[in-house]
C-alpha cells in the first residue's frame, strides 16, 4: 500500500484522531483507490475481535499461572509488596489494551453505529437501496423491519437522500439512511423503541464524530457524521417532527 495515509487507517477506524483529521480522512476516502479496502479489512478484524472477546474467556488455569507469577513471595518485605503492586496493575493494564480493541467511551450503541458509519464511508456499496426519493427508499424497508418509520420532505433542505440499508446492531434489526449535505456523509440509524416515551436529542461527545441519540414516536434513533452540530441537528429535528406522535 503507497497511500501518504495508510499510517492512520487504524487510528481513523478506531476513532482516535481529532474530529479535523477525522473529517479530512473522510474526504480523502472519496478519491483513493486503497483505503477504503483497507478500512473494511480493519473494521471486519475489530468484529472479529469483539466477538472472539464475548465467546471465550481465559482457563481457570491461567488466571492461577497470573496470580502466582504476580504474587511476592512470603520472605518478600513489607517494603517490597507495596512496591510491586503497582507495577501488577501496570502488567494487568497493559495486557487488557493489548488484547482488547479501544472502542469510543459512553454510548456502546454510539461506538457500534459509528463503526457501521465508517464502514458506508468506505464501501463503494455503502446503501443497498440507492434512490434520492423516500417514495422508494421507504417502502423497500417493508417486510424487512419489525416496525415503520417517516421520513421528512427534503425539499428545499440542504440535504440529499442517498439511500438506505438494514443493520443489525447488539441483535437489534435497524434501518440505516445514508444522506448527503454538501461534502459530508450523515447517517441516520433507526430502531423500535426499548422503552415508551420521547426523549430529546443527546449529543454524544465522546467521540470525534458528530454523534446524537433520541426517542420519538416510539423509535430510537441515532446520528452519525462528520458534519457540524449545528448542521446535523437541522437533519434531527426535521426527523423528530416527521416521526412525532
Amino acid at each position: 500500500m503507497s497511500c501518504k495515509w495508510q499510517d492512520k487507517i487504524a487510528l481513523y477506524v478506531d476513532d482516535e484522531l481529532d474530529q479535523a483529521s477525522q473529517k479530512e480522512f473522510a474526504a480523502h476516502l472519496a478519491a483513493c483507490a486503497e483505503c477504503p479496502a483497507a478500512i473494511e479489512a480493519q473494521m471486519e478484524l475489530k468484529k472479529a475481535l469483539r466477538v472472539a472477546g464475548r465467546s471465550f474467556s481465559a482457563p481457570p488455569e491461567l488466571h492461577a499461572a497470573i496470580y502466582r507469577s504476580l504474587r511476592p513471595r512470603q520472605n518478600v518485605s513489607p517494603w517490597w509488596k507495596w512496591a510491586l503492586a503497582p507495577l501488577c496493575v501496570l502488567l494487568l493494564g497493559t495486557i487488557a489494551f493489548l488484547l482488547y480493541p479501544k472502542t469510543p467511551q459512553g454510548d456502546p450503541m454510539i461506538a457500534a453505529l459509528v463503526d457501521s458509519h465508517i464502514t458506508a464511508l468506505a464501501s463503494p456499496n455503502p446503501v443497498d437501496v440507492i434512490s434520492t426519493s423516500q417514495h422508494t427508499v421507504k417502502p423497500w424497508f417493508q417486510g424487512k423491519l419489525p416496525f415503520a418509520f417517516r421520513m421528512p420532505d427534503l425539499e428545499g433542505s440542504p440535504f440529499t437522500l442517498i439511500g438506505g440499508k438494514v443493520v443489525y446492531i447488539d441483535q437489534r434489526p435497524g434501518a440505516e439512511l445514508l444522506y448527503q449535505a454538501g461534502q459530508h456523509k450523515i447517517s441516520i440509524f433507526i430502531f423500535q423503541a426499548r422503552s415508551k416515551g420521547n426523549t430529546a436529542p443527546a449529543w454524544n461527545h465522546d467521540v470525534s464524530f458528530t454523534a446524537s441519540s433520541w426517542r420519538t414516536g416510539g423509535r430510537d434513533c441515532y446520528l452519525i457524521s462528520d458534519a457540524s452540530k449545528d448542521e446535523a441537528g437541522k437533519l434531527v429535528a426535521m426527523f423528530q417532527e416527521a416521526n412525532r406522535s
